[in-house]
């Protein structure tokens, strides 16, 4: 049997303590307030952190008949899957034309194909399990910032479009003005499609789906280590031990350690976002009237919508590390007054932040570095339904005993990245050349 390995615990503090997000005061669904590990138990499959893909595989995993443990780290939704802004957006990042250009045309456009339906699978799970979760399916707008972003959005609706992908439109900036309520954008591409919702209280109604199937949860159990052995892996934590025939990771941007080839091939930058208080009903009748979501073709860009409560809530990219005190957030007020100047005088009630796992190519991934672990991770801000599909495909192969040439989204090992050090300083100055050329293309 191989030696346990020693990574950081994952539940070590972060800015959540200081700077908790706005998600958590209005999800109707409740805390699941699962007891900790203890003790030794046995299992078919251990899933490792309780995010989106994690809690969407196990729920694959289960409707199987495998006998599955969820072990997080913290509580439900505590990662990324509690902090991100909402937005249910379709599709890689990469066009269908892009993808069958690098994948050739059956698996790149399989993969195109997967892509237009990962909006699909949130709904749908969303509905089968009755979630609690102000879902809208008001579309979202990507507006476009200057020129160039603005030929690069609409290069994008046209080939989309003409790959076969429905519900794509463009608007004008009169169009946009009027839908955004800014003179902000020179115009927009607009997917009817997607939509927004609360993201923790979403993965609490997956927790809950999942506890119906006799999936065992258990939070604040972080996982200290996995030794191999020929009957399978032991998962340990503080105070137990799984003994699983295989194992699952799912920890993503929020990873310990554990799965070391992914974090050689994983960058996690910090996103900031923040929530305005009730906005005047005369001010918010202007701004967002039709209940889309944003975000625009900056490469450092701005994300933004308007909640039921009359809150505007706005992120960008953060600091490296994160933020220490409400001054850290000053650079992304100052850009939610430059959209729209009139909340200037609006005060902010909520300030939080969270890490975002990017991968090179900006292309997320299912990997199985040993015969019986299996991870899933890189979303690259498209979490909420990305992770819920790529979670759900993984869980299947999983059941199904499955292999990496079965499966048709990207797979096998991302390209790696420098050593942490190097990466550190690759990020910090590819963030300063994208301001940079955020200003002119």
């Amino acid at each position: 049997m191989s030696s346990p390995s020693t990574p950081q615990p994952a539940n070590r503090p972060d800015c959540s303590v200081k700077f908790p997000a706005y998600w958590g005061d209005v999800a109707q669904e409740s805390a699941l307030g699962a007891a900790p590990l203890a003790g030794e138990v046995r299992c078919d499959v251990a899933v490792i952190g309780a995010g989106y893909s994690g809690l969407t595989a196990a729920i694959a995993l289960a409707e199987r008949g495998l006998d599955v443990r969820l072990l997080e780290a913290g509580h439900v939704g505590w990662g990324g899957s509690g902090r991100n802004s909402g937005s249910v957006i379709r599709g890689f990042k990469t066009s269908r034309t892009g993808l069958i250009a690098q994948y050739g045309r059956e698996r790149g456009g399989a993969m195109a194909a997967f892509g237009d339906g990962t909006v699909q699978q949130v709904f749908d799970l969303i509905a089968r399990f009755d979630i609690r979760c102000d879902l809208r399916k008001n579309g979202w707008i990507l507006p476009a910032h200057n020129a160039a972003g603005l030929a690069r959005t609409r290069e994008r609706c046209e080939s989309w479009t003409a790959d076969g992908t429905k519900g794509l439109a463009m608007l004008d900036r009169a169009q946009t003005a009027e839908h955004l309520g800014t003179e902000t954008y020179m115009g927009a591409m607009i997917d009817h499609e997607c939509g927004a919702l609360n993201p923790l209280a979403y993965a609490r109604g997956l927790a809950r789906a999942a506890q119906g199937l006799g999936v065992i949860l258990h939070e604040n159990s972080p996982v200290t280590g996995l030794e191999h052995g020929p009957d399978g892996t032991r998962v340990r934590t503080a105070q137990g031990v799984v003994r699983a025939g295989q194992v699952l990771i799912t920890t993503n941007a929020y990873g310990n350690g554990l799965d070391r080839e992914s974090g050689a091939q994983l960058a996690t930058i910090h996103t900031h976002m923040v929530a305005t208080d009730p906005i005047p009903e005369e001010i918010a009748a202007r701004i967002m009237r039709h209940g889309q979501s944003a975000s625009d073709s900056r490469r450092i860009l701005h994300y933004w919508h308007m909640e039921s409560d009359r809150r505007m809530l706005f992120g960008t990219r953060g600091l490296l590390d994160g933020p220490r005190k409400n001054g850290d957030f000053a650079h992304v007020i100052a850009s939610l007054h430059r959209i729209y100047p009139e909340l200037k005088n609006i005060g902010i009630s909520h300030r939080w932040a969270g890490r975002v796992g990017m991968t090179r190519d900006f292309m997320p991934r299912i990997d199985q570095p040993r015969p019986n672990i299996w991870t899933a991770y890189g979303y690259c801000g498209r979490g909420v339904a990305m992770a819920s599909s790529y979670g759900t495909l993984v869980g299947k192969v999983m059941a199904e005993k499955g292999n990496l040439a079965q499966i048709e989204v990207p797979n096998g090992p991302a390209p790696k990245l420098p050593a942490l050090p190097l990466r550190r300083m690759g990020i910090v100055s590819v963030t300063q050349l994208y301001r940079m050329m955020d200003m002119v293309a």
